[in-house]
């Protein structure tokens, strides 16, 4: 297993493919698959089209993001690109288009790739050698939706799958994820992979449990909507948790997140903002009588010892690392003046990684915020 990183700041997608294919020290048709993520100020379709061109016999996988991330830091306005090549996998994709409305209308491809790949549907082995990747389009609130077809399609609960929404920047909602070279503003895109290499995904969030919970008696759950907990305004229950005013409650949002109890464990939903009408508005899905919990912020660097010591242990030798982060994780670091340290973490542990500053992350059938989703695979 080897992969290799390179960027571009090339202004123009043509350009700015041609540099990152000049980059890389194999020839094109060495890589099995080929993942992009870019900064949204690129024509993304035509740099799409143009990064594929370079790569005709692999497979190809890109994201708009809200950053990019590379062995030079938390970067911006940057298109990243990763390679993977290697005689231990066999690799296959998927687009799932109109991903907010016809979830389902994509079955038949999923259930081709997967096939093409060698991974069978209904089979309670396949997460022993198996996975996927899926990069899904932010702003139609459609990852939980996207994660329950593809896992209605797998039959396995135990099949891995690492995810991240796409993300953007500036004030105009739009993302943009593709598939060998086509885009869609509203789906998915899938990558398979078949190999004997082991792998680790995993999650890494960087909260506690504060004890104290809150009963959701209303909610709208297209909308990600919070609007009463125990039959109060959401945003006044809210902050008299946090013993202060709504006001100061407004600016303390992303050091105290929502705990969502699903499956045994506890996943994070992130605060959007509050409404005039005093509802919380999320970036993932509650539902009405549900139980939440009030998160308190940790050490950043204390668990992002924790995560690749975790890793190392799982994958003694790291060939290819993929990173999938909260864009409100990126810019706390930021605030935080530790994200140079938290790079070099990575450095420590890792030949090379790239990844991205998402929307929201996917580990499973479960869609969060705030978090880390790593892929690492070794030899």
């Amino acid at each position: 297993m080897e992969q290799e990183v390179v960027y571009s700041r090339m202004p123009d997608a043509a350009s700015a493919a041609s540099e990152l294919v000049s980059k890389l020290r194999k020839s094109a048709e060495s890589y099995q698959a080929v993942f992009f993520m870019a900064a949204i100020r690129y024509d993304f379709a035509k740099l799409s089209e143009e990064i594929k061109k370079h790569f005709p016999n692999s497979e190809v996988m890109g994201a708009s993001t809200a950053g990019e991330i590379s062995m030079e830091g938390f970067m911006n306005d940057t298109v990243v690109l990763t390679t993977m090549s290697s005689s231990s996998v066999k690799v296959r994709g998927v687009l799932v288009e109109h991903g907010s409305k016809y979830p389902v209308a994509c079955k038949a491809e999923i259930e081709k790739a997967l096939q093409q790949c060698g991974i069978k549907t209904n089979d309670p082995n396949s997460h022993t050698s198996a996975f996927a990747l899926a990069f899904i389009n932010g702003v139609f609130n459609a990852e939980e939706s996207i994660l329950t077809n593809f896992y209605s399609i797998i039959k396995n609960d135990n099949f891995k799958l690492a995810g991240g929404t796409a993300g953007y920047t500036g004030n105009e909602p739009k993302t943009f994820v593709s598939y060998n070279g086509k885009t869609t503003q509203d789906g998915a895109a899938f990558m398979f992979v078949k190999t004997s290499s082991p792998f680790d995904i995993r999650q890494e969030d960087i909260f506690n449990r504060s004890g104290k919970t809150f009963f959701v008696s209303q909610a709208d759950t297209v909308n990600r909507k919070i609007i009463k907990f125990d039959g109060e305004a959401a945003q006044k229950v809210y902050a008299k948790k946090l013993g202060v005013s709504e006001e100061e409650a407004a600016n303390m949002t992303f050091e105290h997140p929502f705990g969502r109890f699903l499956n045994g464990q506890v996943c994070i939903a992130a605060l959007a903002g509050f409404t005039p009408s005093k509802e919380i508005n999320l970036f993932a899905r509650v539902v009405p009588n549900s139980t939440l919990e009030l998160m308190n912020i940790g050490d950043p660097l204390e668990k992002c010892d924790e995560t690749c010591r975790m890793i190392r242990s799982a994958i003694p030798h790291p060939k290819f690392v993929l990173m999938m982060t909260c864009i409100t994780r990126t810019l706390a670091f930021a605030r935080m003046n530790i994200s140079r340290e938290i790079i070099s973490k990575y450095k420590a542990n890792f030949p090379t990684f790239a990844g991205f500053s998402c929307y929201g992350e996917q580990l499973g059938r479960i869609h969060c915020n705030q978090t880390l989703v790593t892929l690492v695979m070794g030899d």
